[in-house]
Parts: structure tokens; C-alpha cells; sequence
């Protein structure tokens, strides 16, 4: 009688528990139903996408739309390499070279940061893709003051920035057009350009730092210098190529493409007068500069390279002829005899001695003590000229006032001006970063140095600099 019970209520609670689970689904299908229908109103009464309003191909949710290429696009490529000038140089030799050749031109980014040096084109290739900051966005992040790990040492020793800070490549792309690469792997061509590596890109390889000169005009009697390249490269073997790529190795050097045809040589002054630094916070700096020396074409400009590499040796006689060149445009008389002396110690009476000594000449007693006037002064004489004529020098020398390479200029000219007579124009510079967290003041402010002189009525350059 009690088993029979216990059966009894167990099937009791059973059949109560079937019931349950049905009702439960019944009411989710209800339920479904509802949400559903009311889905449908609610699409029915929002408005089409945007893409299918205006014809455009529509992306899936959560998916990123595949670039878009005209199959039969070409290209010219090029690999970039050591510093700024250099690399704006190549730039402007790879946009005549694409323009000869009806071709788009892939521009990489500009590098800021200690130079790459050139290499062949395949050593030089895995230098520039082993040079990235992918994986290393945390290294921005690292408070200043706090230790570096490993990956992150050279961090802020570098940064790239594409070409349009610092030109209208805009108004470039009008003329000739031209694709960002920021990444220089053939696998980035593939993606965003439907390139296929092994049958589509056709390489020029350079086995040496001037391997080749490119020659426009195919009846040239332009002489090959032979002292710096090996080669004669003419138009037509490269306009032969069929490939969709065309990618060079280097093409820096003045010069290395030529523009002998009217066509070439025009479109090639167009360049130039086209790629004149414009990035706005070194235009307002060397404007305010500029204003400071008496306006525009108030001064002379000297440009003088001193500190690194084959400049070092050259200077002295590079300062001479540009001395030189000075007295010509200002009519002064040098000093008489003059030799390079250190300058003297306020109150020093072996100053006070010479300066005695040489009374009969106004300009001999600057000779250790040169007269210095500040910028409001020099304006003040500008109308007398001579010696008073107001010069700006962009140099790469440390404190040039106190370089003994520089004494003679400011012991004839007083109202000579260089960068440090301006550092509180740099203040924003100094404060400029760019995306990855990277200051950018060591590469702009040298800039300024070269704009400020530009602006001169005269300008005297280094010989052989890239910066002149």
C-alpha cells in the first residue's frame, strides 16, 4: 500500500513537470514571434543603408571592405634611404621618372631619425621592413621617467610622417598621381593592389650607390659622369616593361633623373616650385623669424654645413669664399691683416691694449670684442648697408658665436643673426609630437634654419650639401 502511494505522487509530480516545460515553450514561441514581427515593423520603417541609398557596395557587419584596384593600373616604387634633403631629392627624381613613364607613383613615408644608409636593392629592402613599430604601442605609453623594457629602446629614436606635412602633395597628385605605401612588402602590393609578386613586378636592381643615370631625351649629348655613375640608363628600356610594377632601388642624387625635353624640364620647375615646405607651424615660426630680421628679402642668407662628415675639412675655405662674397655684396673693407683670435673676456686688458693699439681703424677694435647689436638696432641702420647689413646663418655648428671657425664673420658684421638669437619662437616646436608619441623638434627646427634663410635677398650655400 505505501509503495503503491509513492508511485501515485511521483507520477503526480511528473506530469507536473511535463506541463510546465510545454507551457514554457509555448510562451518562448509566443514570445519569438512578437520580437520578430515587431523586428520586421521596425525595419520596414527605418530608412535603406547609406550604401544602398547612394549605390555603393555594402559591408557586412564586423567586416573590413576590400580595397579597390583598376587591375590595369601601373606603378613605379622605389626604396627611400638616409636623411631628410636626401629623401625629398629622391622623391622629386621618382615623380619625374613616374610622369615620364605614365605611371602612379607609390610614395613611402618620410623617415625622421638617424639615417638609413644606402644598400642593394635586397639588403637595403629587409632594412626598411625590419624598421617598424608594429607590437609596440605600449612603449608610447610608458610614463616619462620610468625604465624602457628592451623592445622599446630605440622607440623615440625615430618616426615617419607622410610627405603632405610637409608639401601640397595634393596639388602634386593633380599633375602626376601617386598612392601612399606605408608598408614597403610586396604582400602590401598584393592586398591593396591586386599585384601578384612573381609576374607582376619587375625589378631594377642597383649594385651600387650610383649605379645609373636615367636619360630622358634619347638623342641626349648630355655626357655621362662617369666619376660618379657606372651606367647610361635610357627611357625606353624602362618604358618597354609591361609589368604593373616597376620598382627601383635608389634614386637619389640631383640629377639622376634628367629632364633635357621642354616637357620634362617644365614639369620638373613645376615640381619645385611646388615642393616648398608648407607644414603651418614652421611657416608662422620662420615668418615671425623672418619679420624679426626686417621682412622679406631685408638680409642676406648664408647656409653653413660644418659638423658632420665631408664638411668638417671644407669649412674653413667654405666660411672664407663666403666671406668673400659678403664683402662683394656689401662693399666693406676687410680688416687689415686680420687674424683669427679668440675672443676676450669682458674687462680683459689685453683687450683694452689692442683696441689702443689699432685706434686708427674703427673696424680693428672688434677684433676681440666685435661689435653686437641686437635685431632692433640693426633695423634702425638697415638704410646704411655695409657693414651694417643684417645676415642670418643656419648652420649646423654648435654655439656659433663662440666657434672659432665663425670670428671672422661677426668681428666685420655686427648684426649677424643665427637660430639661438630666436629661441623663444621654438617654444611650440619644442612641444610638437607626433602620432606615436615621438618629438618632432629635432627634425622641424632644422627646418626653420633652412626656410629663414631662403627668405634672404641673398643666399650663399654650402657646396655639396643636400640642404643648400
Amino acid at each position: 500500500m505505501l509503495h503503491s502511494k509513492k508511485l501515485i505522487i511521483s507520477f503526480v509530480i511528473a506530469a507536473n513537470l511535463i506541463v510546465a516545460l510545454v507551457y514554457l515553450y509555448v510562451d518562448s514561441l509566443s514570445s519569438s514571434h512578437n520580437r520578430n514581427s515587431s523586428h520586421q515593423n521596425q525595419q520596414q520603417q527605418r530608412p535603406p543603408p547609406y550604401e544602398q541609398q547612394h549605390g555603393l557596395p555594402q559591408v557586412g557587419k564586423g567586416l573590413v571592405p576590400r580595397p579597390t584596384f583598376d587591375p590595369n593600373e601601373r606603378y613605379l616604387a622605389y626604396l627611400p634611404h638616409s636623411g631628410f634633403h636626401n629623401q625629398r631629392i629622391t622623391l622629386e627624381n621618382a615623380l619625374l621618372l613616374a610622369s615620364y613613364l605614365n605611371r602612379t607613383l607609390l610614395v613611402p613615408p618620410v623617415f625622421l631619425g638617424p639615417a638609413t644608409e644606402w644598400r642593394p636593392f635586397d639588403i637595403l629592402l629587409r632594412r626598411l621592413l625590419l624598421q617598424t613599430k608594429r607590437g609596440l604601442d605600449h612603449c608610447g605609453r610608458i610614463d616619462k621617467g620610468d625604465p624602457l623594457p628592451a623592445e622599446c629602446l630605440n622607440y623615440y629614436s625615430w618616426t615617419t610622417v607622410e610627405w603632405d606635412f610637409f608639401y601640397d602633395m595634393e596639388k602634386i597628385n593633380k599633375v602626376q598621381p601617386w598612392k601612399y605605401r606605408p608598408d614597403h612588402s610586396f604582400a602590401w602590393m598584393e592586398a591593396h593592389l591586386g599585384i601578384d609578386r612573381h609576374k607582376d613586378v619587375h625589378i631594377v636592381y642597383d649594385q651600387a650607390h650610383y649605379d645609373y643615370q636615367i636619360y630622358d631625351n634619347p638623342k641626349s649629348t648630355y655626357p655621362l659622369n662617369l666619376k660618379r655613375y657606372l651606367r647610361k640608363l635610357e627611357l625606353k628600356e624602362l618604358s618597354d616593361r609591361t609589368e604593373r610594377v616597376l620598382h627601383m632601388g635608389s634614386l637619389f642624387a640631383t640629377g639622376r633623373v634628367l629632364a633635357e625635353l621642354p616637357e620634362h624640364k617644365a614639369f620638373q620647375q613645376y615640381l619645385r616650385r611646388s615642393m616648398i615646405l608648407s607644414t603651418p607651424i614652421l611657416t608662422k615660426t620662420s615668418n615671425a623669424i623672418v619679420d624679426k630680421l626686417g621682412g622679406l628679402g631685408s638680409f642676406v642668407g648664408l647656409h653653413l654645413r660644418v659638423g658632420d662628415g665631408m664638411f668638417v675639412q671644407p669649412a674653413p675655405e667654405n666660411i672664407e669664399n663666403m666671406f668673400k662674397s659678403l664683402v662683394n655684396i656689401t662693399g666693406i673693407d676687410p680688416i687689415p691683416n686680420y687674424q683669427t683670435l679668440p675672443a676676450s673676456i669682458p674687462g680683459d686688458s689685453a683687450a683694452a691694449g689692442d683696441n689702443n693699439n689699432n685706434n686708427n681703424n674703427n673696424n680693428n677694435r672688434n677684433r676681440f670684442g666685435p661689435e653686437r647689436l641686437d635685431d632692433t638696432q640693426c633695423r634702425a641702420r638697415k638704410s646704411e648697408g655695409g657693414r651694417y647689413t643684417t645676415i642670418y646663418i643656419a648652420t649646423d655648428g654648435v654655439y656659433p658665436r663662440r666657434n672659432i671657425l665663425f670670428r671672422k664673420l661677426f668681428d666685420h658684421f655686427p648684426c649677424i643673426f643665427t637660430l639661438d638669437d630666436f629661441s623663444d619662437h621654438l617654444a611650440e616646436l619644442k612641444d610638437m609630437k607626433n602620432y606615436d608619441g615621438v618629438g618632432l623638434s629635432k627634425d622641424l627646427i632644422p627646418m626653420v634654419d633652412a626656410v629663414v634663410s631662403a627668405k634672404g635677398s641673398h643666399f650663399f650655400g654650402t657646396p655639396k650639401s643636400t640642404f643648400s
